[in-house]
């Protein structure tokens, strides 16, 4: 399951970025209510999308109450708008500390190498998973 891994360290970053970018007050109902939609919409269709590129269920909430086609339950659905509010009250900021503290102090020249060692181990392991379940 190293794929689910990843699409949920994409969550994280769509979260992350949509943070980055709206730097007012936060409202945390507005952010959960939004979340929720954004991250269950993004599990549904993320489930198709493994189901039909591997044949294989990677999850299934059909013997869950309110489940959408086995992909989406509403308690799933409501953990994700909890799950989405504390990371923009707690690790988010903790992240920026990290940032402002630790990764700004890097020379820019390493960082560029770090993100493209990051992002090229990311891919490799991307490109094996895919083999991997293709020939399961």
């Amino acid at each position: 399951m190293r794929l689910s891994a990843q699409f949920i360290g994409t969550g994280a970053l769509i979260l992350t970025i949509y943070l980055e970018s709206n730097t007012k007050k936060r409202n945390y109902v507005n952010l959960f209510v939004l979340f929720t939609i954004v991250f269950s919409l993004f599990e549904y269709f993320v489930g198709f999308a493994l189901d039909a590129l591997f044949s294989i269920r990677w999850w299934d909430y059909s013997d869950n109450k309110f489940n959408l086609n086995g992909r989406v339950t509403a308690l799933n659905s409501f953990l994700w708008g909890v799950a989405t509010v504390i990371f923009a009250k707690y690790i988010y900021p903790l992240m920026n500390w990290f940032k402002e503290k630790i990764i700004y102090k890097i020379p820019s020249q390493l960082q560029i190498l770090l993100i493209f060692l990051l992002v090229a181990g990311l891919i490799i392991d991307f490109i094996l998973s895919c083999i991997y379940y293709l020939s399961y």
